[in-house]
């Protein structure tokens, strides 16, 4: 039981969740014996990669492509480091994390998740699975970071498991209770099972005792496919719960995560596994439940397209028990076992498919963190972000007085808020126009398609008429009684002559060319429009930046005849002088504020002619190839309408060559 190496890539345990979508890590199991028998031998995929598989199926392969793809010769390690690991990681970050095994029966769920079922010691074992693996690096991390915090961290860890058998929830750990139990649903805890037994561990053997205590209560059975096959869903859910502190008197931070581990039932086939009785009603009620699974991936799919989906999640205890695995707040893998032999090629096929949709569902997991403490040092905290909040809005504003020219900036923002406002409503005029042209056109290939549909109708009527025309020739032919048939065939071909004159006037090439003409035509008034009144626009707007240039230089000008020399108006000013050196620096950096302006105008017309001169060339040559375009049509209309003219006399043609022919054989009669 030996399986492919992979490489694997572990993301970050602080990397965000948003929108994550389900882990999806297929392995393929080594070929079973029992199963292989004649052609069986042969397997029906093969691995590609480490990302990837394909499925010999027929007329052509299928390629799957997956976030991890196991051979079989992949180790129980490696599997543990690609799937386990970043959700034990996520766990200590306060995230939710599940992992399910899926597959058909026999296909190495079981294996996967515990090891092998026949080692007393499954917990130290070399092929132990992902659960004792899970418990000895949590605890280990569990361990690492009591001795880099100390006493200012706490975990509590309290381990549960239950199993669904026949749409009953059953508690493993309490095997005197007969009676299932009940799933609950409130907003502190969300949905839980009532009454179930929670124990508290506090290291890895001890939660590994927890599983072995309850797995020797579940319900197995032994079938063709399988000598211990699982006949129930099976959910270990560890709770872990950490408060830590920055200090023994301060605030403590409570996490808490739920760690789901799940070995499904496999999906059966009653002529593969030859069960009768009780255990085909087990089996009747694991596909059930497994169905409802798909379901819900498949409305949950939908919703990830965009669509409007209800999603049935209490039409089964599993997927009520696991809504937040699916769509909500976990992070969730997949691990879809699949069995190479071609005898099970079906249910293999099932299982990828089932398992690139569960790829598709984007999960939403968030942090689950709160904060905890006495009264005092909650105040205490409060206090301190108070002090924060004060001290940022001590931090001196720095206020830029500049009364010269506050008047005339005010007026020139309205303006520019009034432009930018009607630049707006142009732009939006412009939009609906563009709307508008769209319906419209939308609503003619519309037309169009629908006289697609006509003419494929009438082409199949001909198709019919002609293949009862030869028909009844060849009938009448073995039977020698042509001048009784004559008329029919007449009729037929008269028949087939309206239907293909109908074909010729609502001919749809002909409609498709009428609206790309109506489309050429419109583009070609638009282009007009815009080289004759947009010109016009631009020319007006480049004589406005024109005039605004030169009542900047005429202002520029008389600046600088009113302070005389500028160089001395810069220095220094007298106490007897009427201006202060405030206001000379005002001036000044009026001054070369004012020059800076002129500057950018310069740039800015010499960059509108370039652009005018630019859109003027692109608009002559666009309406050169729309006139192009339309000769193009116009010849185009005339070849159909020539060949239509062709097609009518060849369809007369046929029609006297039939009743020629058939003239001549009513004689011979």
């Amino acid at each position: 039981r030996a399986y492919s190496k992979l490489q694997t890539m572990e993301p970050p345990s602080g990397a965000p969740s948003s929108g994550e979508s389900i882990k999806v890590f297929v392995r393929v199991r080594p070929p079973d014996p029992d199963l292989e028998t004649g052609l069986d031998t042969q397997p029906c995929l093969e691995v590609a990669m480490a990302a990837s598989l394909i499925v010999h199926s027929k007329p052509e392969p299928k390629v799957f492509t997956f976030d991890h793809v196991a051979g079989v010769t992949t180790t129980q390690e490696e599997v543990f480091t690609a799937v386990a690991r970043p959700i034990i990681n996520s766990c200590m970050d306060g995230y939710n994390g599940t992992i399910f095994a899926y597959g058909q029966t026999g296909s190495g769920k079981t294996f996967t998740m515990i090891g092998p079922s026949n080692d007393s010691d499954t917990f130290t074992h070399d092929l132990r699975g992902i659960i004792p693996r899970s418990f000895e690096y949590l605890f280990s991390l569990i361990s690492r970071e009591k001795q880099k915090c100390g006493e200012l961290v706490d975990f509590l860890c309290k381990c549960s498991f239950l199993e669904i058998y026949n749409e009953q929830v059953y508690d493993l750990l309490d095997p005197a209770a007969s009676t299932g139990l009940h799933l609950r649903e409130n907003m502190k805890h969300g949905v839980y099972v009532d009454g179930l037994t929670e124990q508290c561990v506090g290291t890895a053997r001890e939660a590994y005792q927890v599983l072995t205590s309850g797995w020797t209560n579940r319900r197995v059975a032994s079938t063709s496919m399988n000598r211990e096959s699982s006949r129930s869903h099976a959910v270990f859910t560890l709770t872990m719960e950490s408060k830590k502190r920055e200090r023994k008197d301060a605030v403590a931070k409570i996490k808490t995560s739920l760690l789901n581990l799940v070995d499904l039932a496999g999906s059966e086939r009653q002529r593969d596994t030859h069960t009768v009785g009780l255990r085909l009603k087990e089996a009747g009620s694991i596909n059930r439940s497994l169905s409802a699974l798909g379901n819900v991936i498949m409305a949950l799919v939908d919703i990830a397209h965009g669509k409007s989906r209800h999603v049935h999640y209490r039409d089964s205890k599993l997927t009520f028990l696991l809504r937040d695995s699916l769509g909500g707040n976990a992070k969730t893998f997949l691990i879809a076992n699949i069995h190479p032999s071609a005898r099970c090629f079906g249910e293999s096929l099932s299982t990828l498919n089932f398992a690139k949709r569960a790829k598709m569902i984007k999960n939403k997991a968030v942090i689950n963190e709160d904060t905890s403490g006495n009264v005092l040092q909650l105040q205490a905290e409060v206090k301190r972000l108070k002090e924060a909040l004060e001290k940022y809005k001590a931090i001196p504003s720095i206020e830029i007085e500049n009364s010269y020219g506050r008047r005339s900036d005010d007026e020139k923002a309205l303006c520019e808020m009034k432009e930018m406002l009607s630049y707006s409503m142009t732009c939006r005029e412009r939009t609906e126009k563009e709307k508008m042209s769209l319906l419209e056109r939308m609503e003619n290939l519309e037309k169009l398609c629908a006289k697609k549909d006509k003419f494929l109708q009438s082409t199949k009527m001909i198709l019919k008429l002609r293949e009862t025309h030869i028909s009844n020739m060849e009938r009448a032919k073995s039977s020698g009684t042509s001048q009784h048939t004559s008329d029919a065939a007449a009729k037929l071909l008269q028949e087939e002559v309206a239907q293909l004159k109908y074909k010729v006037d609502h001919h749809p090439d002909v409609t498709k060319f009428a609206l790309e003409n109506l489309d050429l035509r419109a583009e070609l008034k638009r282009l007009k429009e815009v080289g004759g009144g947009g010109s016009q626009a631009l020319a007006k707007e480049l004589s406005r930046t024109h005039q605004y240039t030169l009542q900047l230089e005429r202002q520029l000008r008389h600046f600088l005849s009113s302070q005389g020399d500028p160089e001395s108006s810069l220095r220094p000013a007298t106490p007897t002088k009427l201006t202060s050196s405030a206001d000379h620096e005002q001036m000044r950096a009026k001054c070369k504020q004012l020059q800076e302006e002129l500057e950018n105008v310069r740039n800015t017309l010499n960059s509108e002619r370039e652009a005018f001169h630019l859109k003027e060339s692109q608009l002559e040559s666009t309406l050169a190839s729309t006139r192009r375009a339309n000769q193009e049509l116009e010849r185009s209309i005339e070849a159909l309408r020539l060949k239509s003219s062709v097609e009518r006399a060849t369809l007369n043609d046929i029609h006297m060559n039939t009743i020629r022919v058939s003239e001549q054989d009513s004689k011979k009669a």
